[in-house]
């Protein structure tokens, strides 16, 4: 099986890619990095090439494989798209810590993946956010 991890540039994406990690390791899966792009263009194969960097400072270089879609106005959408054609037997998410509201609902673009992907997902946060 595979875990999948939703990639983001951020705090959250990287305490996300590292609960994956550990996920992928401790049920011996391979790991699979999503990543949504807004273009095909030139720009898109530099985004892509800074997402095999940035997982590689985690990941290693072994054990992984990253997979994209251009969204099309629907980011969400198409992320929910690529994490049901993985094959994924769950879904690693990063989250932003919350105000005392933001505790008791999901972001909304978030709350969404959570309902439509059909695999588990497991929401983490940066632990510097705790």
């Amino acid at each position: 099986m595979t875990v999948a991890v939703v990639h983001a540039d951020s705090p959250e994406g990287r305490a996300a890619l590292v609960a994956a990690v550990d996920e992928a390791h401790r049920h011996h899966e391979d790991l699979l990095v999503l990543h949504v792009l807004d273009d095909d263009g030139a720009a898109a194969e530099a985004e892509v090439e800074s997402v095999r960097t940035a997982v590689r400072r985690i990941a290693g270089d072994d054990g992984w494989q990253v997979r994209t879609a251009v969204h099309d106005g629907d980011a969400v959408g198409t992320l929910v798209g690529l994490a049901t054609d993985s094959g994924a037997a769950r879904v690693v998410v990063g989250s932003r810590g919350r105000n005392a509201l933001g505790k008791f609902l999901l972001e909304r673009p978030l709350q969404r993946l959570v309902i439509e992907v059909p695999v588990p997902v497991l929401v983490v946060k940066d632990p510097d956010e705790r």
